[in-house]
């Protein structure tokens, strides 16, 4: 009997001993990302869902925000470690303002994904045909915001930029012209748009200023940085090998967006086309003094940031290829 005893109280040591040892070996990280379902945003989510974060020894919690100033204040507020796709002027203008957070990756390049429609029976035919119009965008501070601000002036066009929050709002809002013309991410509204309900009027692309500048970017919280600045890069290091997985097998991707967005296979594939591979661009921000340029003309910030504030903003943990 002692020697049963001695034999299962060895054996509840050695199980414990192993799951102290476990719980070591995975690094917890807590990521904000914006409007889930989107094929860019949802990457993190469909990556945890593959199980590859787990199988590099990572416990990801992923937090869903409506993007704009709302993922930096996840960071400040402590809820989050990381976050994922933010407005670079949300995330220049936060610094400015004391957030205590580094961008730590670039992460889309462009705006194709952003896209403005109108009721078919709308007499909008055109961007030119937006002056004096009302134009809707998510919130201040974010992405869609630099795109309409740089609309406005590389077009000399003057409209009034309307924030209507989320997708359903703005399309309520867009349909009962209490707006003229609403925003969309794929694969939102594309149905409507298949219908003949609604019509693009135009994608972010056609915004020419912005086709090659980084418009939104990873940024982390500076305590988190200093403590786990090897799990952020793993992170980063772990989710682009899955978006690369995820370029490389369409159609086994394609099948969790179209689930994630309760939608068919077809509408997901349209969506998809939205977001070229080289879009989803790791590293350093490009063409970051023009950014900054833009930021000060659009008044998310004063002045440029000096040499010596950009390296204390921009602390790149991870770049693909190195």
């Amino acid at each position: 009997m002692r020697e049963r005893n001695v034999l299962l109280l060895a054996a509840i040591a050695s199980a414990v001993v192993f799951s102290q040892q476990a719980s070591a070996q995975t690094q917890k990280v807590r990521v904000a990302t914006a409007f889930l379902g989107l094929w860019d945003t949802s990457q993190p989510t469909f990556c945890k869902d593959r199980g590859e974060f787990a199988k590099a020894g990572l416990d990801v919690d992923i937090i869903t925000t409506r993007g704009g100033s709302e993922l930096i204040q996840a960071v400040v507020a402590g809820s989050a470690d990381i976050a994922y796709s933010v407005g670079v002027n949300a995330a220049i203008a936060g610094f400015v303002g004391g957030s205590k957070t580094k961008i730590i990756a670039a992460e889309f390049k462009g705006q194709n994904d952003t896209y403005f429609y109108v009721p078919v029976d709308s007499p909008i035919k055109s961007i030119a045909d937006l002056k004096g119009k009302s134009v809707a965008y998510p919130r201040p501070g974010g992405a869609s915001d630099a795109l309409l601000q740089s609309l406005k002036q590389d077009r000399n066009l003057d409209f009034k930029m309307v924030a209507t929050g989320g997708l359903d709002a703005t399309y309520t809002q867009t349909m009962t012209k209490q707006v003229d013309v609403g925003y969309s991410f794929p694969p939102y509204i594309l149905a409507q748009v298949e219908k003949g309900e609604v019509r693009v009027l135009f994608a972010g692309d056609e915004v020419e200023s912005q086709r090659e500048l980084t418009q939104r970017v990873t940024i982390g919280g500076e305590q988190f940085l200093k403590d786990k600045r090897d799990v952020a890069a793993k992170f980063l290091k772990v989710l682009d090998g899955c978006i690369d997985w995820a370029y490389a097998n369409p159609e086994q991707s394609l099948q969790a967006y179209a689930a994630l967005n309760k939608i068919d296979v077809a509408s997901a594939r349209k969506g998809m086309a939205f977001y070229k591979r080289e879009k989803l661009a790791f590293g350093p921000p490009s063409h970051f003094e023009t950014v900054m340029a833009q930021a000060v003309t659009a008044k998310f910030i004063e002045k440029p940031l000096t040499a010596d504030q950009v390296k204390a903003l921009i602390d790149i943990v991870y770049t693909p290829g190195q």
